[in-house]
């Protein structure tokens, strides 16, 4: 992969833009599409008060890809409010506040990510996967529907069968063209259900996905997620995106396989209920049959002490720079 492709990468406010970073040096032009039905705590009053989609992954992915982190635009949309007077503004990110402003002042969610994009000097472009202000929900394997991001992710329910949006709604025609135009589409990581397989929900995007010449990747979670894969392993994780993509349409997977973790680690993970994948050979030679090129290599980061995260877990993460060189790696196999 040379600096004249092109890559877009989908998912979350975490797993986007860290696969854009670890592509920085291999390609210039690099687009995050973003999942918008995120209803957890700071994001959800943002959404109540500006009558908009989700805007906390976006405000994330922004600041994540400032040329200069520590600049006051990207502190600033990070930096959240404390107050004990006013609860529903106790932990609001400023950046979701400033996403909704704007969006009220000019009419335009799309214009106004873009405008806190430039004030923050994001490296790459950052693309709302819609600006439909709808509702992620989910038919469970008993029968029963939930609405609501939160509420799909729950602890304690049976297994998802099947996403939806309500009500549907499609992607923008940026995300679509983006996707159309890339060399190198990756997908994830993230919330398997919640920002991967949500984002692929929107009208359009699935088929742009099928219609691509570029070489679709997805990059499988490190360990399961409490309340949407704890019984999932990494062949689950795949089989289930190739089967909504299709077959033929999902070129390879980069998997991680870490061996001699701390045992501190993975009982620290256990505790919060993730538990490690670790995909045998088994898995991958299954993966091979899909018609799926498995990339297996360790690819977390240098284990340190537990990250204090805003009301997220903390997990074993990708090192952005293994995963930029793996993809450069696989697109200069002219895979």
């Amino acid at each position: 992969m040379n600096i004249h492709h092109s890559l877009v990468a989908i998912g979350g406010g975490g797993g986007a833009s860290q696969v854009l970073l670890g592509a920085a040096p291999y390609v210039a032009r690099r687009t995050a599409i973003v999942a918008v039905t995120d209803t957890g705590r700071s994001t959800g009053i943002a959404r109540a008060v500006g009558k908009i989609p989700a805007p906390g992954d976006l405000r994330a992915t922004i600041a994540a890809l400032a040329a200069d982190r520590e600049a006051l635009w990207p502190r600033l949309l990070e930096q959240r409010f404390r107050t004990l007077e006013y609860p529903a503004l106790d932990g609001m990110a400023f950046g979701n506040l400033l996403i909704a402003a704007l969006a009220q002042m000019n009419g335009d969610f799309a214009a106004a990510v873009t405008t806190v994009a430039e004030l923050a000097g994001s490296t790459a472009t950052v693309l709302p996967v819609s600006s439909a202000d709808v509702q992620l929900c989910a038919e469970l394997a008993d029968g029963s529907t939930v609405r609501g991001e939160v509420s799909v992710r729950a602890l304690g329910q049976p297994p998802i069968r099947r996403l939806f949006l309500d009500p549907p709604a499609s992607a923008s025609p940026a995300a679509i063209e983006a996707i159309l135009d890339a060399d190198l589409v990756t997908i994830g990581p993230g919330s398997f259900f919640t920002s991967i397989l949500a984002t692929l929900q929107f009208g359009g995007i699935v088929e742009a996905l099928r219609s691509t010449g570029a070489q679709v990747i997805y990059i499988c979670n490190s360990t399961t997620q409490p309340g949407q894969t704890e019984h999932m392993g990494v062949l689950a994780h795949v089989s289930r995106l190739d089967e909504l993509l299709g077959p033929g349409h999902l070129d390879a997977a980069l998997i991680n396989r870490s061996p001699n973790l701390p045992n501190e680690l993975v009982e620290r993970l256990a505790a919060d209920g993730l538990q490690i994948l670790v995909p045998g050979d088994d898995e991958i030679a299954a993966i091979t049959a899909l018609g799926v090129r498995p990339l297996v290599d360790d690819y977390s980061e240098t284990v340190g002490p537990r990250r204090q995260l805003w009301n997220k877990q903390d997990t074993l993460r990708y090192d952005s720079a293994k995963v930029g060189a793996a993809l450069a790696a696989h697109m200069a196999d002219g895979r």
